[in-house]
This record gives C-alpha cells, sequence and structure tokens, in this order.
C-alpha cells in the first residue's frame, strides 16, 4: 500500500487543527453535515427520498461536485469514488464498473429513460461505449450498487446509474423570469477548451431550459505522451420545457441532441496485421469516429391525490444512437508468394453500430395509511440493435477481387421488454423501523429476425419471463444514525452482441463462434450498512456478498488450422465461444468518514475493498479493483473554498497466472474554487502534484508482463480552469 498517504494528511489534519479560527459557528457546521443525509435520491425507490431512509449504497455526484472538479467528461466523473470506476477515456469507448461488476451487465438510465448499450461491453476493452452525454446538463448523478431487478428489470444485475438532467428552475431564484450561465473552461490534460451556455425562461406557467456546450481538444494522454494524437470534437444541444398546469402536476418535454467526432493519424483495426508483414510498408493511414446520440421524452408528472395514487410519473421516449467507425491505409506491397505482389493498395473498413429504443414508463405511489405505502409501475421498451462492416480494397480506384465486402457481427436483433414492479414501504415502530418487500414481473423477447449463421442454422431466438424479489430494511437508532440491511435479486438474459456474435479474425489467431444455449445471468446481492452522523462526525459503511450464477465469459472451445493466405505458412486458430459458468461471487466492504473540525476545515477519507473470483476455477475476476480510496482535507470561509486530496491504490496481487501485478500508487490533487462576485465563479485543479506515473489496475488488467504497461500510464501533472459567470 501507498504509506506515505499518512503523513500527508496528518500533515494537513495539523496544519489545519492550528490555523484555524478560534471561534466558529456550531449550527453551521451541524447543517452542513445533516443535509448530505437529507439529500434526495430517486434510484432507490423510482421516487424521491432523503438518503438517509434508503436502505442500500447509493453514490451521489451533485452539480456542485461535477463543477468543483471540473469534470467535463464522463470518464471523470466518478474520480474519489473508489467503488465505482470508468473504464476509457475521452474520445473513446467508455464503461462505468460498480463494484467489480460493469459492462451491460450495470443499468444506466438518463431521466428515466434507458440509456444505449455498449458493444463488446466488457467493460474493459469495449468498441462502443456507453454515456453519451454532456456533463453541464447533469444536476445530480446517482449510483446505486447491488442488483435492481425488482425496481428496474433485466440489466440491472449488478447497479444502476441514475443520470438527472436539470430543469430551468434550477437557474431561476427568487422569482426570477429569466437567467443564464455562460461558462468556459480549459485543462492541459488533452489540451481541452469548452464553451458552453444557458438560458432559462419562465412565462406564466410554462419554463424553458436552453443548454448548448461545444469542447474541443484531444485525448488524454498517457505519462510518456506517446499515444496516437486524437482529435476530439463534441457539441450538445440540451433543451427542456415544462407546462405546470397547477402547483402540484405538470407537463414536460425534452430533447438531447449530443455529438462527437474524432479523428487520429493510425488506423488500428485495419492495418494492425500488416505492420510487421514482409513486403508491405504503410504509407498513410487515418481513422474517424463519428458519435451521435438523440433522446425525445415526454413526460406526465402528478402529485395530486387521487383514490389510486399520490404520485404519479408517465412518460414517453425514444434514444437513437450511432457510431461509425471509418478506417484508411494505403499500403505500399512488393512481396512474392511464388508470385510477385507488387500494387500500391487502398484499404477501407466502415463499421457502423446502431441502437433505437422507444418506451413507455409509469411509477406511482400511493400512502394506504401510516404504515403501508405502496409503490408500483409498468414499463414497456422496444430496443433495435445491428452492427455493420464493409471492407473495400482497391488499386488504383479498381475493387479487388471479393471486394467490397459487408458482413453483420451479430444479426439486426429486436428486444422487447415488459415489466410491472409493486413494493410496499412498511413504517413501524413510530417511524424507526421502515421495511420493504417488492417484486417485479419481467417479459423478454429477443428476436434475430430468421437470419441464418455461417452453418446454415437460424441463430437462437430468446423468450424469458421472470420474477425478481427484494427486501430492505432500515432502522434509526437515533434521529440521524441508522443502520440497513437489504437482498435483491438480478437477472439478465444474455446481450445481442455476446449471445449472436459470430467474428472470424482468423488472421489474428481466433474467432468466435455463436452459441444457441445460453441461460439468463442471474445474482443474489446481500447487504449490510451503517450511516449517519454524531455531532460534526459523518460515516457510512457497508459489507456486500453477490453471487451470479450462469455468468457469460469466453471459453476456447477448440482449435482450427488454417493458410495464411499472405504468407502461405499454417496458422493455428483459437475457436471461442460465449458460455454459461456457473458461480462468480464478488463480496467487498466499503466506508467513508468526514469530520468537521470546525466551520472552515473537515478531513475526509473513504476506501472500498473487493474480491471476486470464478467459484469454479478459481480465477480471479479482472474487473475487480484493488483496496483503494482517498484522504484529504477541506477548507472552507467566505468566497473561498480548497480541497487536497491524496488518491491511493494498494498493489494489486489478486492476478491470474500468466498475468503481471500492478504496482500501487499515490496521488495529490489540489481543487480551488473563488466567488469572484456575486455573478462569477472560478475553478482550478491542480491534479497529480507530484507528477507520479503510475497505472490504474483496470488499465493494466490481463497484461502479461510489466513492459507493456507503459502504454496504459495516467498522466503526469496537468492543471485546469474554468470560469462561470451568472446573468
Amino acid at each position: 500500500m501507498f504509506m506515505p498517504k499518512r503523513a500527508l494528511l496528518a500533515t494537513a489534519i495539523s496544519t489545519a487543527l492550528f490555523v484555524a479560527p478560534s471561534s466558529y459557528a456550531e449550527d453551521n457546521v451541524h447543517a452542513t453535515v445533516h443535509s448530505a443525509l437529507e439529500r434526495i435520491v430517486i434510484s432507490g425507490t423510482k421516487t424521491e427520498k432523503p438518503l438517509k431512509d434508503v436502505a442500500g449504497s447509493i453514490s451521489v455526484i451533485t452539480e456542485q461536485d461535477i463543477e468543483r472538479q471540473l469534470v467535463t467528461d464522463m470518464s471523470q466523473l466518478f474520480k474519489y469514488d473508489p467503488s465505482v470506476q470508468v473504464t476509457g477515456s475521452i474520445g473513446g469507448a467508455q464503461n462505468i464498473i460498480v463494484r467489480g461488476m460493469g459492462g451491460d451487465r450495470v443499468l444506466m438510465i438518463k431521466d428515466g429513460m434507458r440509456m444505449n448499450e455498449g458493444y463488446g461491453a466488457n467493460g474493459l476493452n469495449d468498441i462502443v461505449g456507453r454515456g453519451f452525454i454532456d456533463t453541464d446538463t447533469l444536476k445530480q448523478v446517482e449510483v446505486a450498487k447491488g442488483a435492481y431487478s425488482s425496481l428496474y428489470g433485466s440489466d440491472a444485475l449488478g447497479g444502476i446509474i441514475v443520470f438527472t438532467t436539470k430543469d430551468a428552475a434550477d437557474y431561476l431564484t427568487d422569482g426570477e423570469k429569466f437567467a443564464g450561465t455562460v461558462k468556459v473552461g480549459y485543462t492541459d490534460d488533452g489540451k481541452q477548451g469548452n464553451l458552453g451556455t444557458t438560458l432559462a425562461l419562465a412565462t406564466g406557467d410554462f419554463e424553458q431550459v436552453l443548454n448548448l456546450t461545444y469542447r474541443d481538444g484531444e485525448e488524454s494522454q498517457n505519462y510518456a505522451g506517446t499515444r496516437p494524437s486524437l482529435a476530439i470534437e463534441s457539441s450538445s444541444i440540451f433543451y427542456k420545457a415544462k407546462y405546470h398546469f397547477n402547483e402540484n402536476s405538470y407537463l414536460s418535454f425534452t430533447a438531447d441532441i449530443w455529438q462527437q467526432e474524432v479523428t487520429g493519424n493510425v488506423a488500428y483495426g485495419l492495418l494492425g496485421y500488416f505492420r510487421d508483414l514482409e513486403g508491405y510498408s504503410i504509407i498513410d493511414e487515418n481513422s474517424q469516429s463519428q458519435k451521435d446520440n438523440q433522446s425525445l421524452q415526454l413526460r406526465f408528472h402528478s402529485e395530486t391525490k387521487t383514490a389510486v395514487y399520490d404520485l404519479l410519473n408517465v412518460s414517453l421516449y425514444s434514444n437513437n444512437t450511432e457510431q461509425e467507425d471509418v478506417e484508411y491505409g494505403q499500403l505500399d506491397i512488393n512481396a512474392n508468394y511464388g508470385y510477385p505482389l507488387i500494387e500500391i493498395r487502398d484499404m477501407y473498413k466502415t463499421a457502423l453500430y446502431k441502437q433505437e429504443t422507444l418506451g413507455f414508463l409509469s411509477n406511482a405511489s400511493l400512502a394506504l395509511n401510516d404504515t403501508h405505502t405502496i409503490g408500483y409501475g409498468l414499463d414497456i421498451e422496444q430496443s433495435t440493435s445491428s452492427r455493420t462492416e464493409v471492407k473495400l480494397y482497391s488499386v488504383e480506384g479498381t475493387p479487388k477481387k471479393g471486394y467490397p465486402q459487408e458482413t453483420d457481427k451479430f444479426p439486426e436483433t429486436d428486444v422487447f421488454r415488459a415489466g410491472f414492479f409493486i413494493n410496499d414501504e412498511i413504517s413501524l415502530l413510530d417511524g424507526k423501523l421502515l421495511f420493504t418487500p417488492g417484486a417485479r414481473f419481467d417479459t423478454y423477447q429477443m428476436d434475430a429476425n430468421g437470419v441464418l449463421k455461417e452453418d446454415g442454422m437460424p441463430y437462437a431466438d430468446f423468450d424469458e419471463n421472470h420474477v425478481s424479489l427484494s427486501i430492505g430494511g432500515l432502522y434509526k437508532f437515533t434521529n440521524t444514525i441508522a443502520g440497513f440491511a437489504q437482498y435483491g435479486q438480478g437477472f439478465k438474459v444474455p446481450a445481442y452482441d455476446l449471445a449472436y456474435i459470430e467474428h472470424d479474425n482468423s488472421m489474428y489467431g481466433y474467432k468466435i463462434v455463436p452459441s444457441n444455449d445460453l441461460a439468463p445471468e442471474e445474482s443474489d446481492n446481500f447487504e449490510m450498512g451503517l450511516r449517519g452522523h454524531t455531532g460534526n462526525f459523518l460515516f457510512s459503511t457497508a459489507i456486500y456478498y453477490s453471487t451470479f450464477d450462469n455468468f457469460l465469459a469466453t471459453e476456447v472451445i477448440g482449435h482450427e488450422t488454417i493458410t495464411d493466405p499472405y504468407t502461405g505458412q499454417d496458422m493455428r486458430v483459437a475457436i471461442h465461444q460465449y458460455q454459461n459458468i456457473d458461480s462468480v461471487t464478488l463480496k467487498g466492504i466499503e466506508a467513508a468518514v468526514r469530520y468537521h473540525i470546525n466551520d472552515s476545515f473537515s478531513v475526509f477519507a473513504n476506501a472500498a475493498y473487493q474480491d471476486g473470483k470464478d467459484d469454479e476455477s478459481g480465477d480471479y475476476l479482472t474487473s475487480i479493483s484493488p483496496l483503494s480510496g482517498i484522504t484529504g482535507v477541506s477548507y472552507e470561509v467566505d468566497d473561498l473554498s480548497a480541497e487536497l486530496i491524496v488518491n491511493w491504490a494498494d498493489r494489486m496481487e489478486k492476478v491470474n497466472v500468466g498475468h503481471t501485478e500492478v504496482a500501487g500508487y499515490g496521488t495529490v490533487d489540489f481543487l480551488t474554487s473563488y466567488q469572484v462576485t456575486d455573478e462569477l465563479r472560478v475553478n482550478l485543479a491542480i491534479t497529480n502534484i507530484t507528477d507520479k506515473e503510475y497505472v490504474k489496475y483496470l488499465n493494466g488488467a490481463g497484461h502479461k508482463d510489466t513492459a507493456t504497461l507503459s502504454e496504459v500510464t495516467e498522466a503526469g501533472r496537468s492543471f485546469s480552469a474554468s470560469m462561470r459567470y451568472d446573468f
């Protein structure tokens, strides 16, 4: 483990104690501590509820956190939460891993809507990522950890991520009719600049908010700065309108349009095989990736009490995601395979991923009496997904024999989901004990539309019905301290890309064939925790144990020998197939504490420990993280705030045979924010102050030796700044 963090923290605490003002407002400290537990979340029950009353672990990132930490991309959202990891970087495929479980096993939701799934989504080396969203539109992000299929159905196997976007009311205060912001920022990691503006308008019962954001820069570099350059340009248009029928009900419409273009000077997938092939020289190469996401939602909300509900949400939505990846390479070929091959060859590869989702969502709650509050709802969703790849090899504008080649990595797949959930919040012992049993029935259909595999047999369709149960309990020992326990079930029908993928990459020594008998993955999650505050001391801790049955993983089912068409040599090709593993177990513990020394200074720390194995083979899951956390000190007085944060991780020794261990590390960040005037705020950050070279384990997982880890190191010291002007 990185030990100097203790000395740094001790120094920070000592400094705080000796320079602190001699008098402070105790009431202000208490209010600050108490407000953290009163933060409203929706992920635990689908209705607004204070965090202190939720029987489960939920991490929350607020709008203030996003601005103070200078977050400009989803990959940066959870950099100070060791229980949540984001793989990938700006411009690349990104995914979120919760307690060692990632990929499409974690459901991502925006304002109730299902967000796009990934492709190749094992959470570590995805081809198409997730979370196509601009962070400036976000009011809050919640991570509910563990299985939540009893509320959200299939895909909530390992957790849910809930993104909540901003309203006009978040900008209009004290009866204002018009308000707005202008925000500019820059970070030298990736040389990224951003410019955005938000306008909010209220006219009578009608209110609107419009956010426009533009970002331009490069990818985050490794420590040595040797990654091939990528130019990244993104834009976001976000519009939300609300019409208030009365003080208890409204109708809203949201349009969220996000685009990103990434261009580079390397064609990895297209030219990888030819780089070291004798007689082949690369003259030119480049790549371009275009990502688009459009979501539309019409939502009705009512808190007018009726005989069947006290609160009702009903919405219709569409979410369309598209990613087009184009690679080009030009080869100067002078080779001999028993005959001379001399030519200038142009090579193109275009891959297109599309997913379109339409949905109807509803949830309601009804207080039957002082003891029982019923929650229930119906969700119906239809998705269509496809992945097409076209290759063209040509000489002097004339296609070579057999080209162009068009293949589908999996057939165009239709998925239908429908689910009804119900739960009962039971209040006992004058509200000290909250007891919440819940259940959801889901029907799930996945149709490959009669497409045939290469062997002439049709792809298997899936038609599954499933009941997911949960039960949670929370007991308030005092007004400020509560213990909780919960049990939740999760399930996931095999994702379309894992169930149907038929990928022949024999030139690289492997191929993947589809399986006809995959079973849905299922999970059981047990968790216990304690949270609250006593005086100026705020704490939260949880221990969890999760089992996963029929877990999907790739297995080598055989080998075949082919002749390399370029060298004439025999090649041994491994044949892979996705199969169900009998059982996987994940377990761990998390803890977070904060102590307010006085009205200006506080110290804080959190840590997470994970362990995960294939119960049959004993192999570790490569998606778990080593013992890691943060420690720090915070200062806030009048218009100035600052934080000194030490990020640390232990050496990762839980690696499988043939994989290298990854060293632990400790880095130091400094964040500060100053309210210059009532309208102008400036935020500054220096990350990795000591300019340390290090590797996050998830980026180094599976590497066979340390020689290749230099390519996946994190960036060195970097500076970020932003200014926000409110009017």
